[in-house]
């Protein structure tokens, strides 16, 4: 049965899960959008044994009522929308049947290990009409979608360099242990939210090759998966992510550079308010009071005079209530491989 809009009212929410990282921020997020969502409970996956970077505290969610999550799926509770917060390695196995029992979704990232479970769950999602979110964290960035915006106006000429570091310092003693269990360890768990802003800019072409260096971080055991170098080859272009689990630096950065200017971010995010996302404290905070994107133009030319403001990205609400239909992104139909001399 293809999904239907809910109509004029709130949507009713469920999270499926506590285990990821993120849990906690989407449930305080939840809790602060009365206006357009009622909370109707969580689903507990605290006994799975699968790998997670630490234990989730129940009973910070013990006032709210425990889901069923079988009767959930099988329509025996009243739910609008559906918040994905399982371990990384159930994410796409349980919103595969979310997307079966027709329920929206926010899905945390990452999305597997192989492009085949995604694949199939997506698919799901579009052929029954399905609103499917990522949590890609930077997405609502209004500094970086500014800086896409004119990368791909032809702002800055044409673009020959894109470079992100995503630098924390959070989870330790465990962290070399849950970031080794994955394939590219910190490439795997952090690279997705660079390449989800970055690859627009290139019109979502797929990079003649993608590659990562793994290494240890400073004082990690050798085995370690915690210094990564992700590297996106295009025809005239290169777009690096860096992320090592020992960084010191107080904010991450962003720079784009073309043939006709350049622009950097730093820091990219107000990380007084989300210290999670490098591990650092107040101490090292003090610099970071606003985002300001520092551009230099060589020649202002007609890109650069016709740009304006884009509209900020829309609610996830106003899909559910049928206020607005996005083109469909599953997977991306635009992203194809273009050939080009080096």
């Amino acid at each position: 049965m293809k999904w239907k809009p809910i109509g004029n009212r709130k949507a009713k929410v469920v999270l499926w899960g506590i285990v990821h990282n993120h849990a906690r921020g989407k449930f305080d997020a939840l809790q602060k959008l009365t206006d357009d969502y009622e909370f109707v409970g969580w689903v507990d996956d605290s006994a799975s044994t699968a790998m997670r970077m630490q234990e989730p505290n129940t009973a910070f969610y013990a006032a709210w009522p425990k889901i069923d999550g079988e009767a959930l799926l099988r329509g025996e509770i009243p739910c609008d929308l559906v918040v994905v917060e399982c371990s990384n390695s159930e994410l796409v196995e349980v919103s595969t049947r979310i997307a079966e029992a027709g329920f929206p979704m926010h899905m945390d990232k990452p999305l597997g290990i192989d492009q085949a479970g995604y694949r199939k769950m997506s698919a799901i999602c579009e052929e029954l009409g399905v609103p499917l979110q990522i949590g890609y964290m930077f997405r609502s960035n209004e500094a970086i979608n500014k800086m896409v915006e004119l990368a791909k106006g032809g702002v800055l000429g044409e673009i020959y360099s894109v470079e992100a570091d995503l630098d924390h310092s959070y989870g330790y003693p465990k962290y070399p242990v849950y970031a080794s269990h994955y394939p590219g360890g910190t490439a795997y768990l952090l690279a997705c939210h660079a390449i989800e802003w970055a690859m627009p800019i290139f019109d979502d072409d797929i990079p003649l090759r993608t590659y990562s260096i793994i290494k240890p971080a400073p004082g990690d055991p050798e085995w370690a998966k915690t210094h990564s170098l992700t590297i996106m080859e295009y025809p005239r272009a290169n777009v690096t992510i860096r992320i090592c689990s020992r960084g010191t630096q107080p904010c991450r950065h962003i720079r784009i550079d073309g043939t006709c200017g350049s622009m950097e971010l730093e820091p990219i995010e107000d990380f007084r308010t989300v210290k999670h996302t490098t591990g650092l404290d107040d101490a090292g905070l003090a610099r970071v009071g606003s985002l300001d994107v520092r551009l230099f133009v060589r020649v202002v030319n007609d890109a650069a005079r016709a740009t304006g403001f884009r509209d900020g990205v829309k609610p996830f609400i106003s899909i559910i209530l049928g206020k607005h239909f996005p083109a469909p992104t599953i997977e991306r139909r635009g992203r194809r491989h273009r050939g080009g001399g080096p």
